[in-house]
């Protein structure tokens, strides 16, 4: 469905423009690589109307006999789609890096007296932290992110910037009693951003297993993302359409039930590094066919809001798993995750915007595995984009 759907806006698109055979609605982007949904292609092209969705993908040469009437654009590197942030948490700001090696108890502590902190800043200067971040992760090459909040302060920043995904607003007490006022407290929170911006989808979450309430993760588990897949197991709540996160220490068995439940699985390999000193173990999660996107959790662990460096660093870990997954991993995957059906590819009818990699004068024959390890490449936004269709 989703599928017949996007051919039919991509044949929408290019009746239109090819009746009107108006060069102001439709432009070429060609470069020597051009990382299309079906694979890289040398000396690619990308055709793409003045909304901003792809038409179609193919050589330069084709694609410029095909569209002889449309402006062009030749540029030198790599073009892509934009990255999808699955696991983020930009309302922490650009907080200061935490050490390393504190384990979860004592991350989770330091960062709620960050947080304490913030909230003693004035309006004006929490939302300026806030908003950089955002920005940041714009610059990073994102076009949609997973941000996980429990306040929703960086959802006004996110709709100025064109930033877009899904805000999962965490909830997270044990009592029952404690658990039904936080609800509550969440819808207020909702009711009060307004207009809520185009583009970001809000789901309810919560915050770890082990801290909230029984009665509330079954609502919750149906429409959120989750960490510590197990335990959700033993609940028997786990199926397609959740989310899980992290994965640090999963056993086979766990991993296994994860595949077999075709459950999205988003793994933040510098948190994990930052945190515990260990990768999740990609291998094993590949063989047994889960579904991976990557995020970068906290700024307090990974500041720079980069998706590509998170791939870069499972990419030295493990080389024996191609580059062109992980680079799927940041794309494709992520909008897998979050079911953003217009983001991750450039396949026609979508409209995940689209990023330019500087090669800085090199030549390559691998342009995924050249951006796993350029690790900060020089990225540069060719057209943002659209907000993703059914973002309520």
């Amino acid at each position: 469905m989703i599928r017949s759907s996007l051919k039919r806006l991509a044949t929408e698109a290019l009746r239109a423009a090819d009746l009107e055979r108006d060069a102001s609605r439709v432009c070429i982007y060609t470069a020597p690589w051009v990382m299309a949904e079906g694979g890289p292609l040398r000396d690619g092209a990308v055709a793409m109307d003045h909304q901003g969705r792809v038409i179609a993908t193919g050589s330069a040469t084709q694609l410029r006999e095909q569209f002889s009437w449309a402006r062009s654009a030749d540029l030198s590197g790599i073009l892509m789609p934009g990255f999808v942030n699955a696991h983020a948490r930009l309302e922490e700001g650009e907080s200061r890096r935490l050490p390393q090696g504190l384990g979860i108890t004592r991350k989770l502590q330091a960062l709620r007296e960050m947080r304490r902190t913030d909230d003693r800043l004035d309006p004006d200067s929490r939302e300026a932290k806030i908003r950089a971040t955002v920005r940041r992760s714009v610059a990073a090459g994102n076009a949609a992110v997973g941000d996980v909040t429990d306040s929703l302060r960086a959802v006004p920043a996110m709709g100025r910037e064109g930033l877009y995904g899904i805000v999962f607003h965490e909830v997270g007490e044990f009592s029952k009693r404690r658990a039904a006022k936080a609800l509550a407290a969440a819808a207020i929170q909702r009711a009060r951003v307004v207009p809520w911006p185009d583009g970001i989808r809000y789901r309810l979450a919560p915050h770890f297993l082990f801290s909230t309430a029984e009665s509330a993760l079954r609502e919750l588990l149906q429409r959120a993302s989750a960490e510590f897949p197990s335990y959700a197991e033993d609940l028997g709540v786990l199926e397609a359409g959740d989310l899980l996160v992290h994965m640090h220490h999963a056993s086979r068995d766990v991993i296994q039930q994860v595949g077999q439940a075709n459950t999205p699985l988003v793994l933040c390999p510098r948190s994990a590094l930052h945190d515990t000193g260990e990768l999740p173990p990609l291998p094993s999660l590949l063989e047994e066919g889960c579904r991976i996107a990557l995020g970068t959790d906290s700024p307090a662990s990974a500041p720079d809001q980069s998706v590509l460096r998170e791939a870069a660093e499972l990419h030295a870990a493990f080389p024996e798993v191609p580059a062109l997954a992980l680079f799927a991993a940041a794309t494709s995957g992520g909008a897998d995750a979050l079911g953003l059906d217009s983001m991750g590819s450039l396949e026609p009818g979508k409209a995940p915007g689209l990023l330019h990699a500087d090669l800085g004068g090199a030549s390559t024959d691998d342009p995924a595995g050249w951006l796993l390890r350029a690790g900060n490449p020089d990225l540069a936004w060719i057209i943002r984009p659209a907000p993703p269709r059914h973002a309520a």
